[in-house]
């Protein structure tokens, strides 16, 4: 598990900063204007081919003071300084081409910096992604559902691929008795499509059935979701995850909550 947990703090982000910004902004090139304000705003100054987008910042640095007494048998030095507050305003800005039609032609500068996003729909995601799922679950040896839950954590390695750690928890009921599974995988999550992923990697698997008793193996932990509502970055999601493993299958079908 700290093995796990030391390889998604590693990659957690890695596709972020100068990259995603690189993809945003060539994700634009070709799109109408009226579609980039739509989603960005109006900009801050407009010329018949230019929109420039600008954030201002101001920085702050605080009045300070410093002194010194220095003491001789001839006699004393006292010296004091005090320096004023400064404060300093910067700009950045993202500089949007447009070809003699309106379109989009370029898009130059630091539009994640912004808050900037891709176009609506576009299958483009970076840095830290999270999901939450609950629903019912599923044991194979038990006839009766039970409420069970799932998350994943990770980052992204490209704009469609990450890598997650992902849980999951189900249980079930039989007249026989009481069953579970616990899987703890390591995955490459993809998005075939915006508002679709699927992952599947090698998992740590704990189960109960209902009438054989416990056992700890290695498995295999799936997953699938389609966004039903997505966001800027949050998307409520329907989800699927199973796992199989030597003498043990669970899975969980649900509603997701998801970072991404």
């Amino acid at each position: 598990m700290r093995a796990l947990g030391i390889a998604i703090v590693c990659l957690t982000g890695c596709y972020t900063g100068s990259r995603a910004t690189r993809d945003i902004n060539a994700s634009w090139q070709g799109h109408a204007s009226a579609e980039l304000e739509a989603r960005w705003g109006p900009p801050a100054t407009r010329t018949a081919g230019e929109l420039i987008y600008r954030r201002v910042d101001q920085h702050v640095e605080l009045p300070s003071a410093s002194g010194s007494v220095e003491l001789d048998p001839t006699g004393f030095d006292i010296r004091f300084e005090a320096r004023p507050g400064v404060v300093t305003t910067s700009h950045t800005d993202v500089v949007v081409k447009l070809d003699p039609l309106g379109n989009v032609a370029q898009v130059a500068g630091a539009s994640m910096y912004l808050g900037l996003q891709a176009p609506r729909g576009a299958n483009l995601r970076w840095g830290t992604i999270f999901g939450f799922h609950a629903g019912m679950g599923a044991v194979a040896g038990a006839e009766t559902p039970l409420p069970s839950l799932g998350l994943y954590l990770g980052g992204m390695l490209g704009p469609r691929l990450g890598l997650v750690g992902a849980f999951s928890f189900a249980n079930g009921n039989d007249p026989e008795g009481y069953g579970f599974g616990m899987s703890w995988a390591l995955a490459p999550q993809y998005w075939p499509m915006g508002r679709l992923w699927v992952r599947a990697g090698p998992a740590l698997v704990v189960h109960k059935d209902p009438v054989d008793g416990g056992a700890i193996d290695v498995g295999v932990a799936t997953g699938a979701s389609f966004a039903l509502i997505r966001g800027r970055v949050f998307v409520l999601d329907l989800r699927l995850d199973a796992t199989v493993a030597t003498g043990a299958a669970f899975g969980t079908a649900g509603l997701g909550v998801n970072v991404n």
